[in-house]
């Protein structure tokens, strides 16, 4: 038997896909095809894994999303010091994003920034006064 010819050998890996949040699925396979590539492995498998989370994306941005729940978005927001205790300096839509987040509010949305800037400028007292700036009128 020739012993320079050794059999090549697959991995097979079942890796759950974590359908509530797609696009960061999506995001980590791309970056494992980059790594394929630069060490020069096989990507047809990735590249059906990635066409499918592509099509489901797509599936999902043409139907009617589940938006979260506006009324504890708002109470989430009414909470944050700055509205409790507003002063002469705006607070940036950003900070309000991360405020939500770190409250527990699942951000993973297409649009999320421009349905939560609804919200805000929905709330009493509240105007905006340039891009992602809010102050509370007095």
């Amino acid at each position: 038997m020739d012993d320079t010819h050794i059999p090549e050998q697959e991995a097979l890996l079942r890796i759950p896909i974590a359908t509530e949040n797609i696009r960061e699925e999506l995001h980590f396979y791309r970056i494992l095809k980059d790594h394929f590539k630069t060490y020069g492995k096989p990507t047809e498998d990735l590249d059906f894994i990635i066409k499918n989370l592509e099509d489901q994306l797509l599936k999902f941005e043409e139907g009617n999303p589940i938006l979260p729940d506006q009324k504890m978005i708002q109470e989430a927001i009414e909470k944050h010091p700055y509205f409790k205790n507003p002063c002469d300096y705006p607070i940036r839509l950003l900070t309000i994003l991360k405020y939500l987040k770190r409250k527990g509010i699942n951000m993973n949305y297409a649009d999320i920034d421009v349905y939560v800037d609804n919200l805000i400028q929905k709330m009493d007292g509240v105007r905006k006064v340039g891009r992602g700036l809010y102050i509370i009128k007095e």
